[in-house]
């Protein structure tokens, strides 16, 4: 009986271990279970952050955000975190369109829309990758959108730009003009021309047509002799450099300020030639002080680059100063027959055009359009073009009076339309390309 009754307590002990296992086993699980929850909840959160697009910081980037050349691929890139600071995890929908109107007003043609999906690839859940191709110039719309929403900044404009192998004939020619130097455009895109033997400057509506002009010869503050280089900044104020000084006009030709008087001291000219206007600073090429002198918009003296001679970061008579995107600065050193590249702060980087194909006679003039350099050549009556990096791409025109041909050019700019626009002083026209 004591035997029997000793194996029912073993046999119970053993249900009752083998219980414990199983509430063991049980806890477990449902510890599991909670941890998956949690898991599964911040998985849930994390997916309703990732596909609301306000929960993301959008940043686009790279060359094809402002400018492209027409049958040349670009790139974009956008990056995404999240605005919780972690990094996305997650792939989101991201996509992005091409929208153009072509108005062309240079040559008077109707508009056409154009709509077309940019490929995009994604690199990693935070970067994104776009490629597109421009088929004809001008001015093109780039919408980026996360999850259906448009980010921030969008849509974003982009100037599409000839293929420089394509140039040589104009397109359009604005004459009438007495030995224009330089062109400026305000924001309706009216060209404004200065007129060295005018002494004056001229406005132009977006078809060519002159619509006024203003400064009269003369030393007075508001008169002017010999306007060169001219620019416009974000309110339509016009700065031209004249003879010995610095003016500043508003957009209706109304005389606000000037600065200068001939001389070698800070804020003193000795005949400025071309400017240029970047990051709200105007930086105006003082030809025979062999300088580049700094201002504010107030027309207040900053500091001055450069000083005489041929060698790294010297001038011989700087005519003209333009910056890249990267804000690097391009000038053209006339009497050293070179191009050179310097930072904004006037330290040399590199410089080119003095030797081999591609050779400067006499740099006059220089323009960046998207990835290429244009340099107008006043004494081999032609316009060069090199990559960035310097190397020589072509050249088209010569000296003469036909289409297409020059004597003494100067300015050289664009506008939004894409087109190519040259100051040929000599033959007293602006030739549009």
């Amino acid at each position: 009986m004591d035997r029997e009754l000793a194996d029912v307590n073993h046999k119970l002990t053993q249900k009752e271990e083998e219980l414990i296992g199983k509430q063991v086993q049980l806890t477990q699980t449902e510890a599991e279970l909670t941890r998956a929850q949690e898991i599964l909840k911040r998985q849930q959160q994390e997916m309703e952050e990732m596909m609301s697009p306000a929960s993301y910081v959008s940043r686009v980037s790279g060359p094809g955000l402002i400018s492209a050349t027409v049958n040349k691929p670009t790139h974009l890139f956008v990056k995404l975190t999240q605005s919780s600071g972690r990094a996305c995890t997650l792939q989101v929908d991201v996509t992005a369109q091409l929208d153009f109107v072509s108005q062309d007003r240079v040559a008077g043609k109707s508009s056409v829309r154009h709509k077309i999906d940019i490929p995009v690839v994604m690199k990693s859940p935070s970067q994104y990758e776009m490629s597109y191709t421009a088929q004809s110039r001008g001015q093109r719309k780039i919408h980026v959108h996360v999850n259906n929403i448009e980010i921030d900044g969008s849509p974003f404009t982009v100037t599409v730009y000839p293929d420089p192998s394509h140039l040589g004939r104009p397109v359009k020619i604005v004459t009438g003009l007495t030995k224009p130097f330089g062109i400026a455009f305000n924001n309706q895109q009216c060209m404004i021309v200065s007129e060295l033997g005018g002494h004056q400057l001229t406005l132009f509506d977006t078809r060519g047509h002159k619509i006024m002009t203003f400064g009269t010869y003369g030393g007075n503050p508001e008169q002017m002799i010999y306007p060169t280089g001219v620019v416009t900044d974000r309110s339509d104020n016009v700065y031209v450099s004249s003879e010995h000084k610095l003016q500043k006009f508003n957009s209706s030709g109304v005389f606000i300020k000037g600065t200068g008087q001939m001389g070698k001291r800070e804020g003193e000219f000795y005949d400025p030639c071309g400017a240029t206007l970047y990051n709200n600073t105007l930086y105006v090429c003082d030809a025979h002080n062999h300088r580049i002198q700094v201002f504010d918009l107030d027309l207040n003296f900053v500091r001055s680059i450069g000083t005489y001679g041929n060698g790294s970061g010297q001038f011989d008579k700087p005519l003209d100063v333009k910056f890249d995107i990267a804000g690097n600065m391009y000038v053209a050193d006339f009497g050293n027959e070179r191009l050179q590249v310097m930072d904004a702060d006037g330290n040399f980087i590199s410089a080119f055009g003095q030797e081999g194909e591609g050779k400067l006679r006499g740099p006059s003039a220089v323009h960046i359009a998207d990835m290429y350099v244009y340099v107008s050549d006043w004494r081999g009556d032609c316009i060069n073009v090199y990559e960035t990096s310097g190397n020589f791409i072509t050249s088209f025109g010569k000296h003469g009076e036909k289409e297409g041909d020059f004597r003494a050019p100067y300015c050289i700019t664009s506008c939004a339309d894409g087109y190519i626009y040259v100051c040929d002083n000599g033959n007293y026209r602006v030739q549009i390309f």
